[in-house]
Order: C-alpha cells, then sequence, then structure tokens
C-alpha cells in the first residue's frame, strides 16, 4: 500500500542567523531543489477519528493523488495524557478503511524530540525565547488587564476546549538567564513581535492580523518537557519538507503565528489550503465527543468508504447523495476551483441525521 520515498528527515536547523545566505543553505536543507510538493496527514492517537477527520484527509488525498504530490503520515502523539497505542492503531485502520494511502513509513512525533530541543536552542540563540512559569490565574489577571483595552484575550486552539490565553508582553521577565532554553522542564514562550503580517491561503486568499494582539507571547516548550503544537508542527513540517498543508479552517490564524516561526527558524513558508469545518446540527465542529460520527461508529452501523466520498463530493460540488464514489471521481472532484468556490460560499459544513442515514444504509 506504501510506496517508497526518499528521506526528508535531514538535520533541522545547522544555524540560528537567518541572514540571507543561510537562509538559503537552510532552504536547501527543507526542500531539496526540484523536490515534488509533499504535504502531510496528521492525526492526533487521543481519540477516535471522525467525519471532520474523513473531510481533511481525504480531500488531502485527493489533491496529493492528482497532482503528484509526496504523502507523508505523522501521528502527532505528544499529549502523553490523552495519546494512547490504541487511538494509534485506530487512525491506521480508518485510514486504511477510507483508502487514504502514504508514501514511506508512519512518523511519531514524539520519536523526534532533539529536532524539538534544537530548533528551540536556535530560537534562544537569537534571544527569542524565554522561561514563563506563569499560572493561568497570574496570566488570565495580566489578560484582564488587556481586555480593558479591548485587546483580545484567547486564541483559537487545535483541540476544541483548548483555547489559549493571550500572553501579553508585560510578563515577560527582565534581561537575564531566563531569556534562553535551559530549564528543559519549565514552560517557555515566543517572544512575538509586533504588527500586522500577511499569509496567503490557497482558497481564502489573503489573510492579515497581528499575532501579538491574538496569542500575545505563544508558549513554544511546556514544563512536560514537550513542544507546543504552534513549535511542533512548525518543525515537523520544516524537517519533513511539507509544502503543502491542508487543514481546518479554524486553524487559519494560527497560520498568520506559524508563518513568524517558520520564518525565525529560516524555513519557507507553505501553501496553506483551510478547509470549512464540518460541523453538528448545533453549529459545533466535530469532535472526538462525538462518538456516533466517529469512523468506527460509521462503519459499524453500515457506513461505506464510497458513501463517505460521494458525501464529500457533495460537498464539494453539489454532486447528489446517491450511489458511491471511486477514488478516481473524488480526485476529479476535490479540485482547487471547486474548493476555492466552496470556501467563498460556506464556511461550515452540517452533518445532519439525513446524511448520517444515508452514510449508514443508502438511499
Amino acid at each position: 500500500m506504501h510506496s517508497p520515498t526518499r528521506d526528508h528527515s535531514g538535520s533541522l536547523l545547522s544555524a540560528a542567523s537567518t541572514s540571507a545566505s543561510e537562509k538559503r543553505c537552510m532552504r536547501g536543507l527543507y526542500s531539496p531543489p526540484m523536490a515534488p510538493p509533499v504535504t502531510r496527514l496528521a492525526p492526533s492517537p487521543t481519540g477516535h477519528l471522525h467525519l471532520g477527520h474523513a473531510w481533511s484527509f481525504l480531500c488531502t488525498w485527493a489533491l496529493a493523488r492528482a497532482h503528484g504530490w509526496t504523502i507523508r503520515l505523522r501521528l502527532e502523539d505528544l499529549d502523553a495524557t490523552r495519546a494512547s497505542g490504541d487511538a494509534r492503531l485506530d487512525a491506521l485502520w480508518c485510514l486504511e478503511w477510507l483508502g487514504v494511502s502514504w508514501d514511506g513509513a508512519p512518523e511519531l512525533q514524539s520519536d523526534h524530540l532533539d529536532r524539538h530541543r534544537h530548533a528551540m536552542h536556535a530560537l534562544a540563540v537569537r534571544g527569542l525565547v524565554f522561561e514563563a512559569p506563569h499560572s493561568r490565574a497570574q496570566v488570565r489577571a495580566a489578560s484582564a488587564e488587556c481586555a480593558a483595552t479591548n485587546e483580545p484575550t484567547e486564541a483559537n486552539a487545535p483541540n476544541e476546549g483548548d483555547a489559549v490565553l493571550r500572553f501579553p508582553p508585560s510578563l515577560r521577565p527582565p534581561p537575564g538567564e531566563a531569556w534562553g532554553f535551559a530549564n528543559l522542564a519549565c514552560n517557555h514562550r515566543f517572544a512575538c513581535p509586533a504588527g500586522e503580517r500577511t499569509i496567503r491561503d490557497q482558497l481564502h486568499g489573503d489573510r492579515t492580523l497581528d499575532p501579538s494582539l491574538v496569542w500575545g507571547d505563544p508558549l513554544v516548550w511546556m514544563k512536560a518537557g514537550v513542544p507546543s503544537y504552534q513549535l511542533a508542527v512548525v518543525v515537523d513540517d520544516l524537517a519533513a519538507g511539507v509544502s503543502e498543508v491542508v487543514r481546518g479552517q479554524d486553524l487559519l490564524e494560527s497560520a498568520v503565528l506559524q508563518s513568524i516561526l517558520i520564518d525565525a527558524l529560516g524555513g519557507d513558508r507553505p501553501h496553506w489550503w483551510h478547509l470549512p469545518l464540518v460541523v453538528d446540527e448545533s453549529d459545533r465542529r466535530l469532535a472526538k465527543r462525538h462518538d456516533a460520527l466517529s469512523l468506527r461508529s460509521l462503519a459499524a452501523a453500515g457506513a461505506t468508504p464510497g458513501r463517505i466520498r460521494r458525501l464529500i463530493l457533495h460537498w464539494c460540488n453539489g454532486a447528489g447523495l446517491a450511489g458511491e464514489s471511486s477514488p478516481a471521481e473524488l480526485m476529479a472532484g476535490v479540485a482547487p476551483n471547486a474548493l476555492r468556490s466552496l470556501v467563498s460560499t460556506r464556511a461550515r459544513l452540517c452533518v445532519t441525521p439525513d446524511i448520517v442515514r444515508w452514510l449508514c444504509h443508502g438511499p
């Protein structure tokens, strides 16, 4: 099922400076000349995958196979309190059941903490990270002062319910030993520069915001001895040479923050493709609490990969909910222009009871 491909796991950072000449050298590490585009599937093995994951992964697969991209599989298992071996096996089963293939062996994010530490040291050399042992109560109190000036106090996170408090610059330590990366058992934050930044999304066009007003100084290293989501995803994408990031629209703002981290590490920004969110009837994005909509539950109730592919084509271009669709039909239907048309009219894709009944029982 998985075809062998070249290795993209070259060393991450050889220098902390970001001069033009050094950036050119770093780009050689991240994206070898004339390399084919690379994308990734990055499930978190913390529970059962659901229809929202199927939407994202099948769109990624269809775009990649239609346009000659390499597909990497990375299991984002850094949350030791929620990740499990059973969930890893479930993620692999779901991908294979959907017919989603990838290139090369799956990678566990937790197997590469050395590259995350390397990146932190590179940022520390440039004076961009500092120890932040503050409690949530302390951050919330400082954020309350920001709220009085109508500044945001929370930002989106990759997992529902994990809203991130804005960390204001007033909590930064004075110059000294706290600026660096010596204590790996302490939270560390990135000194986010103020000012608007713009990224270009392949579906939404340009998006501009000031990350310092949304996140403040974002968490990049956690006292558990692992990187935060924002740093880990950047470092691992750079190490794998990822040039195409396809994911949910809830992470569109995160792309602006991640662009700053990418620039600080001397890397090249990928092409971002942020898809509409899949939600339930209450307009809540699907989460792992929606067990009835998990792929395992749907499969047990009679749903088929062909009908799930048909649902995706229904969302993309209005195909009727009748019959099943083949992988080739999915590749043809999930086209960039179809996705651009979709995001221009819909930010949400609702899974109704009628859709669930059709998935499980057909017409």
